[in-house]
């Protein structure tokens, strides 16, 4: 790359009127070097069965060509025509809620032999459109993909061949699910009855991961087509996103995104991040660390927000400080939905950069200002190498394990909701708890996934990540958990979370003491749990609030050293924290209790303390973010997310680019309210 990626989504289809030369003068004006196009547009490529019109296709070329900007080309797969779902209405796939009905996106059955069929076609056709175009730079493989949620009798077929596989034994296949259960056992794979209706949450779980490796397979075979056609010079990217609780939150449940990955070579993600008095730049961090975890590399922010839904819209300064948070967090560039705000359908009030009179407006002129103030030094930005010593595993298994057997199995109208907890305690929520608490105290963390620890030498992964947290993670294998056993053993410092180690891949909740498989290595085990009441945890001698969930746990013998206890006339004599050093010189921790995240964060404190790793003195809202660029010079971002001046001491001396100031460590720096600072 010559310099960062800095551009938007462009559908000439949606303009209300002709003004393309416009645009992308506009486009250039601003610092636009890469746009993308044609990934929600099959209708307008292929209007009916085998008939093709490429005109605004070329209209983009064409005018990307004059104006030296260039183009990422999507297959337009994630929504198709309505004359395909005419012509074979089995597109639109079973699902547990009924039979889809067209309109939306990304609901048809990717499985199907009839859209696959359509679906190279029309990639075939695009490919031989544009493949020798010098503007186009790379194809990005469908949008966001879904399986369609299908359970159609086709994809029943294929979860029954994919089961005998696993369990050539179908009484082994019966006991690992507990088929007996209210009369569930089957004698013949014939009998197999739908998934859609089952009560059994293993069976349910495991179709949902069948449902992601459809996922997987249909991305590898996208990949393959595009191969056939691409240059040497040219990439394959996705653009791969999130839970989603209003914006981007956690772990994808519906991708297993670690092996859809393989497809593609550069990867891409979609961030849409809180505004305002909510921006604290925590989204941008966990989106990164996403990313980069997907091919331990960087990635291209290839959707974000400019002005987006009605509380989105950023206080000034704040799309600046944006821009710069997702370079720091090791993105290759940073691209926009939608350049311009729709006309028509559902996301016309979900608005792009410019609104709807199509005037440059307040958005557009702040993007532009920040992408040409940081066009001075982008050399320094680009390809920014990450180091960090905390590491979280993340864990689709276990997502989908705590959806089956969710910790509140309650109605909403019961749950506890109060300022620091969520109503309903999930997967991604404990994921994030973790995560926000170290990014708050300044410690930057990769994700790292269950095949990282059980291909990579231990020694080795200690030596990249002193710190391990281990966030609910319900499903674990006795090899991923001898995995976390030798990481210990290689000194390791281990942090486990509730809800961990509780059942195998198949969710079968283990018949032993739990954590299963790692009594020894924290010093206790529990048998019971509950949603605390007027219950707190002390630390250090203090104490805080928990919520949702505690594991009553038993210190192995009066000698344990217990960091946490409850503090409840009841439960008091239990332990809800346990720490035990070992001979390697690692350490076990095991936090059986959700609690506010100042208690979390006094736990962290200790191991990072334990570990020897420095952190600043200064926390949130001054984030420090830093890398190593291609030239060799340590880079280091300052932000301030608050709305008022902040100041910090410059740890090291160094050269802040955007000022182009020399400044010595032990200087106190001055930060604006929602600013940055950039020091090499």
């Amino acid at each position: 790359m010559e310099s960062t990626f800095f551009g938007a989504s462009y559908y000439d289809e949606y303009m209300p009127c002709d003004r393309i030369d416009t645009d992308f003068k506009l486009m250039k004006d601003a610092g636009m070097n890469v746009i993308r196009i044609a990934e929600s547009t099959w209708s307008t490529w292929e209007p009916s069965d085998n008939v093709f019109d490429f005109t605004h296709l070329h209209r983009v070329l064409d005018s990307a060509a004059k104006y030296g900007i260039s183009v990422i080309v999507g297959t337009p797969t994630y929504a198709i025509p309505s004359w395909l779902e005419k012509k074979y209405p089995d597109i639109m796939p079973l699902t547990p809620d009924g039979q889809a009905i067209y309109g939306r996106r990304q609901i048809h059955d990717i499985t199907n032999p009839h859209f696959l069929f359509h679906a190279e076609r029309i990639i075939r056709k695009i490919m031989e459109e544009v493949a020798e175009n010098p503007q186009v730079i790379g194809y990005q493989i469908d949008n966001e993909t879904r399986s369609g949620d299908a359970y159609s009798p086709s994809n029943h077929k294929l979860f029954i061949e994919e089961m005998k596989k696993k369990y050539p034994d179908i009484k082994e296949f019966n006991r690992e699910f507990g088929l007996d259960y209210w009369s569930n056992r089957i004698n013949s794979w014939d009998d197999m009855p739908n998934v859609r209706g089952t009560i059994n949450g293993s069976l349910s779980a495991a179709y949902k991961a069948f449902l992601r490796d459809r996922i997987t397979v249909y991305q590898k075979w996208q990949a393959d087509i595009i191969n056939e056609y691409k240059r040497d010079d040219q990439f394959i990217t996705h653009n791969y996103d999130y839970s989603w609780i209003g914006y981007s939150h956690g772990l994808q449940p519906l991708v297993n995104q670690r092996s859809a990955a393989e497809a593609v070579d550069l990867i891409g993600v979609d961030i849409y991040h809180r505004t305002q008095d909510n921006f604290d730049g925590s989204t941008i961090s966990f989106g990164g660390s996403i990313g980069r975890s997907l091919k331990k590399n960087n990635y291209v922010v290839l959707e974000t927000q400019s002005q987006g839904r009605l509380d989105w819209l950023t206080y000034p300064g704040q799309l600046r400080q944006a821009y710069y948070s997702h370079l720091a967090n090791g993105a290759n560039g940073v691209m926009y939905w939608n350049w311009h705000s729709i006309h028509n359908a559902c996301e016309s009030y979900w608005k792009g950069i410019l609104s709807h009179d199509l005037i440059p407006g307040e958005t557009y002129k702040e993007l532009a200002s920040a992408r040409l103030e940081e066009l001075k030094f982008d050399e320094h930005l680009k390809d920014l190498k990450k180091d960090c010593p905390i590491a979280i595993i993340a864990d689709n298994r276990s997502l989908t394990g705590l959806d089956e057997f969710p910790i509140d199995d309650i109605s909403d109208e019961e749950a506890k909701q109060d300022d620091w907890s969520p109503k309903k305690l999930d997967y991604n929520h404990i994921l994030r708890w973790m995560y926000d608490a170290c990014y708050k105290l300044n410690l930057e963390t990769d994700i790292v996934y269950k095949e990282d620890l059980l291909q990579e030498d231990a020694k080795k992964f200690v030596s990249k990540h002193p710190i391990l947290l281990v966030p609910a993670l319900y499903s674990a294998t006795e090899k991923l958990i001898d995995s976390l056993r030798r990481y210990v053993e290689a000194g390791g410092n281990l942090v486990i979370g509730f809800k961990s180690l509780v059942s195998d891949e198949e969710i079968k909740i283990y018949h032993d003491a739990l954590p299963y498989h790692m009594t020894d290595m924290i010093g206790g085990t529990y048998d019971q749990f509950t949603r605390p009441v007027d219950t707190k945890i002390e630390i250090n001698g203090k104490e805080y609030d928990t919520s949702h969930w505690i594991e009553l746990i038993r210190p192995a013998s009066e000698g344990e050293e217990i960091w946490g206890k409850y503090v409840n006339p009841y439960w008091g004599r239990y332990a809800g924290i346990l720490h035990k050093e070992h001979a390697s010189s690692g350490s076990t921790t095991y936090i059986g209790c959700y609690m506010e995240s100042e208690g979390l964060t006094a736990i962290i404190k200790k191991i990072v303390a334990k570990a020897g790793i420095s952190m600043p003195e200064y926390t949130f809202p001054i984030i420090l973010k830093s890398g190593v660029n291609p030239l060799g010079e340590k880079v280091r971002y300052y932000f301030n997310y608050s709305g008022k001046p902040e100041s910090f001491v410059l740890a090291e001396s160094g050269t802040e680019l955007i000022s182009g100031a020399e400044c010595s460590a032990g200087s106190k720096i001055d930060i604006e309210p929602w600013g940055v600072k950039i020091f090499v």
